[in-house]
């Protein structure tokens, strides 16, 4: 779901809005509200980010990692992608869906998550490709 926007008064200089403006596409959004969100969001990030060297004191000596658990988590993860790879081609088989409509799928996908930073589940996308509804354009 959506968070609802609260206006506010923000007051930037043209410079900044000439960055905003040259930016847009750059980071995919089409509006300054969605490129100031996710400027904001970012910049918080980064900010975080300059806590993290400080979780540690003294921080771990690389031989102190646990490298076996590392790899194991690295082949799990692998296994699950490529498990969930093959159901995916699976049902995509048995139902019978037409190559270009996977491909309109995932860049479905694709416009969602970017959109939305969220992914769109596979019974939705399967619900509106039934019901022949259009999708939104960016």
């Amino acid at each position: 779901m959506l968070e609802k926007r609260v206006k506010t008064g923000l007051a930037v200089t043209p410079g900044h809005l000439k960055l905003c403006d040259e930016n847009l596409r750059r980071v995919r959004v089409s509006s300054r509200n969605d490129f100031v969100e996710k400027a904001i969001a970012f910049y918080a990030a980064h900010l975080l980010s300059w806590d993290i060297p400080h979780l540690w004191d003294p921080p771990p000596k690389a031989e102190d990692v646990p490298m076996e658990r590392f790899e194991s988590l690295c082949r799990s993860l692998g296994t699950g992608q490529y498990k969930l790879s093959v159901e995916v081609a699976t049902l995509a088989r048995a139902l019978e869906i037409p190559e270009r409509e996977i491909w309109e799928t995932e860049a479905e996908c694709a416009r969602e998550v970017r959109k939305l930073d969220s992914a769109p589940t596979f019974l939705q996308n399967y619900q509106r490709e039934r019901s022949g509804k259009s999708y939104p354009e960016e």
